[in-house]
């Protein structure tokens, strides 16, 4: 990853999280639907909780989105990253 090398196994879940997020900010920004399978969803939650504090320190996440406990696991990594599940454009 840029010139320090990392193992696979931190690479790829951060690369799925960068992914499925911008998709999501691109999707979102278009007016097109964005739909994410909750194992993925589950996925891109694990990889992104290990790096908020980070993220929000680096400026690559906003302050976080109060999203429901039980909502979708994608949603609730939407919120994480500062993201609103519900913004439309």
């Amino acid at each position: 990853m840029g010139t320090a090398p990392m193992p696979a196994a931190v690479v790829g879940p951060m690369m799925l999280a960068e992914f499925l997020l911008h998709g999501w900010d691109l999707a979102r920004a278009v007016g097109a639907p964005y739909d994410v399978a909750e194992e993925l969803g589950r996925s891109t939650l694990a990889a992104v909780q290990p790096l908020v504090g980070m993220g929000r320190e680096g400026g690559w996440y906003g302050p976080e989105v109060d999203v429901p406990a039980d909502a979708p696991a994608f949603d609730r990594t939407l919120g994480l990253t500062g993201r609103d599940p519900a913004w439309r454009p």
